[in-house]
Order: structure tokens, then sequence, then C-alpha cells
């Protein structure tokens, strides 16, 4: 055969592949809009006028360039979420792009390499929460799983407040938004649900942990396609419908459950799966699931999505006839019940000899042999006659086995298997997830992004992120710009994600194959943990930095060391007390004054550094007039949380005097509370509050100094 022939053999097939690839073109428009949802008119931010942004296809091959034209008066940006492109694309603002400023216009250009649901969002501040979201389709040449049809849902949450005073509202009180739900947990509701509710309260407090939650806010809605409650086109049948669904809310997992019967899991986070029947599935923040349903008859059957904390829902009725069949009501995991031993059993059941970690577990990095090469699907051959799975265009079985869920995605199974690399240097990288609501302060390592921002890898090697949560919150973790395998009981056939739930009290150990370049964001994707602290950037250690972003790079590292100020003002028959207090990441100011009406005043003003949850230290001055006797001392010590949820504070002041605090408070019940405090100076105190709303309450207190009083606080 002549090299000529050969040559244009190549150029046919290559032509017959890739003839059919376009350029596809958008044109968004950005701007601040009065929307409506709850019956109260708020500002939000549409894209070309709608919540959530338009769906924006394309195909493999296909070039997409998408231009926006921000008509607010402050910058934003978009993120490609899951969608491997170029580093400059991936529109995090003075890390990979510069922001789309104020009346301007910016184009994204980049080819798609790789088929699946995806979706896009802001990265700048909280205007994801606002509006700044919507979803992506790549299309291959063939689906895997051909159905009749096809529905993207996506799932948002919404509140009618700002989102910016939803962060401070959080950085408040660590329980500000239960009220709102309803979700407070009391002592009256522990002693409610018996001995073994007790004891795990007993239990979590003397492992200094608080109650557990599943969630931080109180929202006004759970939206479905930007409403509440949504009927598809036209559906008979029989006929199978392909649902696209992305779960785009800010900070709320969604539980699905479809009315009409199991639902097969046909690909997640864009990437395509063994067929996974499934009674009820649940969502973390940011990932996607494609699954296949089925209309048994002529009647309206719900999908319904249910927020993981039980407030609320968003429904897709798919059927044509009068008749509407419910999803059944989701059944809200019963926080007293479930005990910290208890969180273990949601972690992955991890095949450590298939892992061959190839570490010598003390370092965080090291060198040596590897069993994997983790390759993208995008990157190999398309290749589908060794998937173990239904074969192209075959119909899906309704006699495969229906699993209950996901289990974690201990269920989930990827097409093809891990590609093995004897030689391949490997880095071990530990990141515990800390954090906590009290100051709601996120993070890994005890350390927000501020602190220490980077985690270096170099070029080639196998990068394996072993994560272990500390707090007892879900935390959907998500890696720009890369795939990675969840490593399960699969093995070998380990499901590929861009975003991974990581449970409360557990762990999960991904890993990726570093063959990019540059800067990527890594974060956890509840919003408001992200913008606490909750993340890093994954450098290449070959890469110096931006020139074009470097005098703007520290914008992206300080998100969380922003200032929160607070002013709580007390009016008891008693005394007039006022607390101001201002603070940010591992900084805090504040100063407490009371005054009995006659003569007695104390004043105290410290600055306090946050060392960890359980540890601060503080210096600062106290000055008391008691019987037109005056005295200022100045003072330090520190701060700890005892076992039992006990703070206890030790200090020394300027005369060498030394003073143990101990004080404490218990939620009652929703609305009342209890508090104590007492010193080694022989000084006491025990108060009653009840809250009326989040800016007042009623108090009832007894004092060594003060005696007896009553009256309201107010929080400003």
């Amino acid at each position: 055969m002549s090299t000529l022939f050969r040559m244009l053999l190549i150029l046919a097939v290559f032509m017959a592949r890739h003839g059919w690839a376009e350029t596809i073109e958008y044109q968004i428009d950005i701007r601040e809009t009065e929307i409506n949802i709850t019956g109260n008119p708020v500002k939000a931010i549409t894209l070309n006028d709608q919540i959530p942004a338009p769906t924006l296809e394309a195909g493999v091959d296909d070039r997409f360039r998408v231009t926006f034209t921000n008509h607010m008066d402050v910058e934003t940006s978009i993120h490609w979420h899951g969608i491997l492109l170029p580093n400059d694309q991936d529109g995090v603002p003075y890390l990979t792009t510069q922001p789309i400023a104020a009346n301007s216009s910016f184009t994204y250009d980049f080819p798609i390499t790789h088929h699946g649901t995806y979706w896009y969002h802001s990265h700048t501040g909280l205007q994801e929460q606002r509006g700044v979201y919507g979803a992506l389709v790549f299309r291959p040449e063939q689906e895997q799983v051909p159905t009749d049809l096809e529905q993207v849902l996506v799932f948002s949450d919404w509140t009618d407040e700002n989102p910016n005073e939803v962060m401070r509202n959080l950085k408040r009180d660590d329980d500000y938004y239960a009220l709102k739900k309803d979700k407070v947990q009391s002592w009256d509701q522990v002693f409610a649900h018996g001995s073994g509710a007790i004891k795990n309260r007993l239990d979590a407090a003397w492992m200094r942990m608080p109650p557990m939650d599943l969630s931080d806010v109180g929202y006004d809605a759970f939206l479905v396609n930007g409403k509440t409650e949504q009927q598809l086109p036209m559906i008979h049948p029989g006929e199978t419908i392909r649902l696209r669904m992305i779960n785009a809310s800010a900070s709320s997992y969604q539980h699905i459950q479809f009315s009409g019967g199991p639902m097969t899991i046909v690909a997640a986070d864009g990437v395509d799966v063994e067929p996974l029947r499934v009674n009820e599935l649940t969502m973390a923040i940011a990932e996607t699931y494609d699954v296949i349903v089925t209309v048994p008859d002529h009647k309206q059957y719900e999908l319904r999505a249910s927020s993981v904390d039980g407030t609320g829902h968003s429904s897709a009725w798919l059927g044509m006839g009068e008749e509407k069949v419910h999803a059944p009501d989701y059944q809200v995991p019963n926080p007293y019940l479930v005990s910290h031993s208890m969180h273990g059993a949601m972690d992955m059941s991890i095949d450590h000899e298939s892992m061959d970690m190839g570490t010598d577990h003390q370092g965080m990095e090291v060198s040596g042999h590897s069993q994997t090469e983790m390759r993208h699907p995008a990157m190999q051959a398309p290749d589908h006659s060794n998937h173990n799975m239904t074969t192209m265009n075959a119909p899906l079985s309704d006699e495969a086995e229906v699993q209950q869920s996901l289990g974690q995605y201990k269920n989930l199974r990827a097409l093809d298997p891990i590609v093995r690399n004897p030689d391949q240097p490997v880095r071990e990288v530990l990141l515990r997830l800390t954090g906590n609501m009290e100051g709601y302060r996120w993070s890994f390592n005890d350390t927000p992004l501020s602190v220490a921002d980077r985690i270096l890898i170099s070029k080639d090697e196998r990068v394996r992120f072993v994560m272990t949560n500390e707090t007892m919150m879900n935390h959907p973790i998500h890696l720009h710009g890369h795939f990675f395998r969840v490593l399960t009981d699969q093995g070998e056939y380990s499901p590929w994600k861009h975003t991974v739930n990581v449970p409360a009290m557990s762990q999960v150990i991904i890993e990726f194959q570093a063959n990019e370049e540059k800067d990527w964001f890594f974060h956890c994707h509840n919003l408001y943990h992200m913008k606490a602290g909750m993340a890093r950037v994954v450098r290449y250690d070959d890469f110096e930095g931006d020139p074009d972003l470097a005098s703007t790079i520290g914008k992206v590292m300080s998100t969380d060391n922003h200032y929160y100020s607070f002013v709580d003002a007390g009016l008891l028959s008693s005394k007039g007390e006022i607390a101001l207090w201002s603070f940010n990441n591992r900084n805090k100011w504040s100063l407490d004054a009371e005054y009995d009406w006659e003569d007695l005043y104390e004043i105290e003003a410290d600055y306090e550094y946050y060392v960890d949850r359980n540890l601060q230290i503080y210096t600062g001055i106290d000055y008391e007039r008691h019987h037109k006797k005056e005295e200022t001392l100045g003072i330090a010590g520190a701060r700890y949380l005892l076992p039992g949820l006990i703070n206890s504070e030790w200090r020394v002041d300027s005369e060498g005097d030394t003073r143990v605090e101990l004080s404490s408070g218990l939620q009652l019940t929703k609305r009342t509370e209890f508090e104590w405090f007492w010193n080694t100076d022989d000084e006491y105190g025990l108060e009653l509050v009840y809250e009326l709303n989040k800016d007042a309450a009623i108090v009832f207190s007894k004092e060594k100094d003060f005696g007896y009083g009553a009256g309201f606080e107010l929080r400003f």
C-alpha cells in the first residue's frame, strides 16, 4: 500500500468522524431583574431574562463559543462545571480568567471534547444563589442508551434574602435558620425521643461535637427549572424519557423519587455508567445524573426533588392523564437517633488490596509503583466492545435488579476499568475536612484558603486525595479541570466523577491523572462553605503564575477573610449591657460593657486569635468601677472548649492574679435557652432567654453583682 494511499485513507477516516463538527455560538445578556417566586418581589440576576439560564447545547468535536454581555454595575463570571477545557476558559475570576467587568462583554471559546450533562454558573461572590446558573448538554455522535424523549431538570434552592445577608446571619449564629426551618434541636425533643437520643447527645457533647444538622440555610422555595412545580411536555404511556438532572442548589442536597417506578441511572457527572436501577437517588450539590424512566400508563407521575432537611420540595410531572400519582413523602433522617458512630456506615467500602497504595503512609507525597493510569473517558478510544453493560442501542431490561439507592456510590460502576501503569509516580495528599457552625468557619486541615492556598502537584503523576470529614455536615467536593476516580469496592471499575460527596464523619479517597497545567480551583461546592474558606488551588509545580493575573490573584485567595460585625444590646431592670464584635477567619475584636444604673461599670475590650475550634488566645483591657473604686487591668489568656461543650477561660491580669471561668448553654425548648457562668473570683450568672425572633428576645437573669433582672435583648 503506497504512502499516499495510506494518507488518503487516514484523511477519509478523520473526515468521516469530524466532518460534521461546527461552531456553536450563543449570545447571553446578564442583568439584574426583579422577580417574584414566593409572592415577595426581590432583585435577582437573570441570563437572557430567565432563571435558570438558557440550556446551552453542542456536540462532541464542535467549537463552543458563548458571548456574555454584563449589563450590571458589578463584575461577574462564568465557570463551566465539569468541562475539560483550556485553563484560561475555566472562568474562576482572578485565578484562571479575568472577570467580566461591569457593562462589558467576554467571549468564551473552546472545543467540546466529551459528552454528557453539565452546567455553568457564576464564581463571583454569591451570584450563583441569585440566579446565575444553567444547564449544558454536550451530545455524543450516538447515545449509549437511546430513549424516546429527553428533558433537562435543573434543581435549585431559593431565598428571598440577599445572599450576603444570609452569609452574615450564618456567621452571627450557629443555629440562625433552625427556628425558621423548625429544626431546633432542643433538650425537650431529646428527652421525647428516649434513651437512645439522650445517649447520642451526651456522647456528642463529650466529643465536643454540636448537634447534627442536614443543611445550613432556611430557604423560601425549592425549584425545578425555576418553578416549584412543572408539567413536562406531552409524554405518552410507555415512552422512555432521559432526564438530565442537575443539582444547581447553592447549599441543598436533593433527594429524588419517581412515583412511576424505578429510575435507571445511565450517567453520573456526565460520564456514562453501567445502567443501575434505583428507587431513590440523593444528589449532592453540583452533581448531575442522567436517569431513564418510563411513564406506565395514562396518568401524571411525580418526580419529586426533596431537600434532604425535609423543609420543602419541587415537582416535575410526567404524563398526560388527569389523575396525579404522587411520589412518596421523603423520610427525613432523625438527627436525634443518628449516632456519631453511625456516620461511618455512610462511608464507602474501599478495596485496599486493589489500590496498592505505594506509599509509606507517613508523608504527604511519595513516589513509587502505581497500579493505575487515570485517564478520562474522553481521552480513550471509543471502543465499546468490552463494556459490561447493555450494548449500544439495546433496550433497557425491566427485569434488572433494583437497588434502593446509590449507597454512597458503592453501586455505581464505570464502563471501563482503570488502565494499569506500574511505573507511574503517585502523590498522596491528606485532607481533613474541618470547621463548624460556630463563627461559620470551614476549611481543609483547619486552615482556610486565605492562609494556605495551594496544593502542589507534578505533571504526569497519579494524585490521590484522601479526604477525612471531621465535621457533622456532608461536603460536596469539586475539582476543576479534571475527572477523578472515586475509589469504591467496585475496584478497577470505580466510577468517574468531578464532584463527590464526603459524608459527615467519614473518609473518601479519589484519584486522578495530573495531565493538565497551571492552576485549578478545588473546593466544597456548598457555596457558603466555599466562601467561608473550604477551598484550595491545585497548582502544577512548574507553573509560576499568570503575569496577567498576578496583581489580582489575591482577591480569590482572600474571599474568606472578610470581617463581619455585630451588636447585641440588653435593657434589663437590673442593668444595661452591650456587646460589639467584629471577626474574620482568624481575628476577632470585641467590646463588652455592663452598667447597673447606679455606679457599677464593667468594660472589657480584647483581641482574640482563632487557633482552632477548641482553642483561642486573647489579650485586652478590663476596666471596672464599683462603689466609686476604679481599676484598669491588662489581661491575657486562652479560651478552650472542654468535653461536654463547656467553654473555659484561663486568664492572668497585669497584677499577676489568675482566674478560671466556665460557661455553657442548653437549648431547653425551640425558643428557650438556659445560659450560665461561674469563675474562681466567686462570680456567677444564670440567664433564661426566650427568643421572639432573630432580632429580639426576652431575658431573665440572676448575677452576683447585678442581682435579679428582666428585660429585652436586641440584636443588630
